[in-house]
């Protein structure tokens, strides 16, 4: 089919008003006009369309019509919305059950190649392969994904590296996997491995570096991560004789009006005095 003909125009117009209509909150017309694109029977709009409709039954409550779409999209063979709906499905099947099935599309994903798809499919499968007890598979899952670069895919994956590591008895490697995501910046990936890295490096009897790492995590300001590493640092700081650093620090905890850390700071300022 002519790709720059009416047909082709229409379907083009019908995805777009449709990612418009989602944008607004639309859910039923979004749902229509995917479905006009995904019915049109030109390749390119289809293909797209249905990876669309796929996120978008997901969000919504139609787990089984989500895959459906996303099988279509993946059948397409369509270089972009192929690797994409792969990836998404294999999230939908990892949620009804389907573990096998997961794997595999995941691994799809992966293999295609795709510069957003392949790496956010990587750190899925990944995380798949650590809840199966895979460590040595997940372990190569979660590297593909961190020598991707994706800005967002892989310091997530770096964290997580970090934990396969670290249970694998490679703390060394752990250290390195927890810094590249620090080391990110992401605002997620980033305190959540300056707080294991702080853990880890205390176990080691790296006192100065776990204070480092914990201080970097309560850095970060992330609402949840940044006043449990406070306490974190408060009570090494205590435990080593620095009750000054302590005494910071479990104030820092105790004002941030966390629900665990904040009560647990403020009754450990009481024991210091």
């Amino acid at each position: 089919m002519d790709e720059g003909g009416d047909a082709y125009r229409a379907a083009g117009y019908a995805l777009s008003h449709g990612m418009w209509l989602e944008k607004a909150g639309d859910v039923e017309g979004a749902r229509a006009a995917y479905r006009q694109a995904l019915d049109s029977g030109c390749a390119g709009p289809a293909a797209m369309a249905a990876t669309n409709l796929g996120a978008l039954l997901a969000a919504h409550g139609d787990p089984e019509g989500a895959v459906a779409a996303c099988r279509t999209a993946v059948d397409s063979g369509h270089p972009d919305a192929a690797p994409l709906a792969g990836a998404n499905l294999g999230s939908l099947l990892r949620r009804l059950g389907d573990t096998e099935g997961a794997r595999a599309a995941y691994r799809a994903a992966v293999d295609s190649g795709h510069a957003d798809a392949a790496p956010r499919a990587a750190a899925l499968l990944g995380n798949l392969l650590v809840e199966l007890g895979d460590m040595d598979a997940a372990r190569e899952a979660l590297r593909t994904a961190v020598d991707s670069g994706h800005p967002e895919e892989a310091p997530g994956a770096a964290f997580a590296l970090g934990y396969v590591l670290k249970r694998q008895g490679r703390p060394e490697e752990a250290r390195a996997a927890y810094r590249r995501a620090i080391d990110s910046g992401h605002p997620e990936a980033g305190p959540l491995a300056a707080a294991n890295l702080g853990f880890l490096l205390k176990e080691q009897g790296d006192v100065d570096g776990a204070r480092a790492a914990y201080q970097r995590a309560v850095d970060f300001g992330h609402r949840d991560v940044a006043p449990r590493a406070a306490l974190d640092l408060g009570l090494l700081l205590a435990a080593h004789g620095d009750r000054e650093g302590a005494r910071t620090a479990l104030g820092t905890a105790a004002e941030s009006g966390h629900p665990y850390a904040a009560e647990q700071a403020r009754r450990l300022l009481a024991d210091l005095g």
